[in-house]
């Protein structure tokens, strides 16, 4: 049954290829509008093995995006939906879904459940936190988000910087230092590439900045964001290609789609706003938002 179902993935990948991708285990912290994309396009990729955490239940509020919410679904589990939609597509399958937010004392042991590891939780400083501890556990991890029309993906290795760094984060904060600095309306002005490679109105970018409003998202790129993190995935258990892994990631914008590397100029001004004394160059790169793009380039 397998071998009918994904028949024309041999067309791509060797037998041996498609073994360690149906072999392969995906943790994935969120079921939403990344995790639980990501889970259905794998499971149509052939992997069989999933761990899904998400406390979360569908609202109407992600119709506009999310793969498992239709009016029928608003008000279930979505890690439960998600285990249903896998088991649909391949009925061989095992899917474990954890109906219950990770707490940080687990962090380390969620991680090292399976053999790729995506955090897609809602709560940004816990994807960040987990991303970095990925690193130091030498488990690949997958970093993916849309914000609004913009998207951004990449695998994270051991021999990759920390997730934080790249971000323009505190350098090597936990998830405590890290949700502090992310929900300061000061520190999250740095994001003002959200209101201009996202396209978000100004508006809502002065809302979102003192907590007022979510991230806004469309389809299209909640979609290509998915789609991007689940082809590196592939990449990592297939051993077919070379993952885009930090410090290049994709860049994918309305306009254009890129390539591109996050500079040392971001790794340093992690270190430098790691320090109360660095924080003082907060409102000097805010002041200045083509600074923290300027240590981005695209590689050729």
């Amino acid at each position: 049954m397998y071998e009918k179902i994904f028949e024309r993935n041999y067309g791509v990948f060797s037998e041996e290829e498609q073994t360690r991708i149906r072999k392969s285990k995906i943790v994935i912290v969120g079921s939403g509008g990344i995790g639980g994309l990501v889970a259905v396009i794998l499971a149509r990729s052939g992997v069989e093995n999933f761990v899904l955490y998400d406390f979360d239940e569908y609202s109407i509020s992600n119709l506009n995006r999310q793969i498992g919410c239709f009016l029928e679904t608003i008000g279930r589990k979505k890690a439960e939906v998600i285990k249903d939609q896998i088991l649909a597509i391949n009925p061989q399958a095992n899917v474990i879904a954890h109906t219950r937010a990770v707490g940080i004392e687990e962090m380390d042991q969620v991680i090292l459940e399976g053999d790729v590891f995506l955090p897609a939780a809602d709560e940004w400083p816990l994807s960040i936190a987990m991303l970095n501890r990925a690193k130091e556990l030498g488990k690949p991890a997958i970093m993916a988000y849309p914000a609004g029309a913009l998207a951004r993906v990449c695998v994270f290795l051991p021999e990759s910087p920390y997730a934080g760094e790249c971000l323009v984060q505190p350098y090597k904060a936990n998830y405590e230092q890290l949700k502090k600095f992310m929900t300061n309306p000061q520190n999250r002005q740095i994001l003002y590439y959200y209101r201009t490679s996202g396209s978000w109105t100004q508006d809502w970018f002065d809302d979102f900045v003192v907590g007022k409003k979510p991230h806004p998202q469309i389809c299209p790129s909640v979609w290509v964001t998915g789609s991007l993190a689940a082809l590196e995935i592939i990449k990592i258990v297939s051993k077919k290609w070379k993952p885009v892994a930090a410090p290049r990631y994709w860049e994918v914008t309305a306009e254009s789609g890129k390539i591109r590397k996050f500079g040392i100029g971001r790794r340093l001004m992690s270190r430098l706003i790691s320090r109360p004394a660095g924080l003082k160059i907060i409102p000097f790169l805010i002041k200045n938002p083509n600074l923290v793009k300027l240590f981005t380039k695209v590689i050729k």
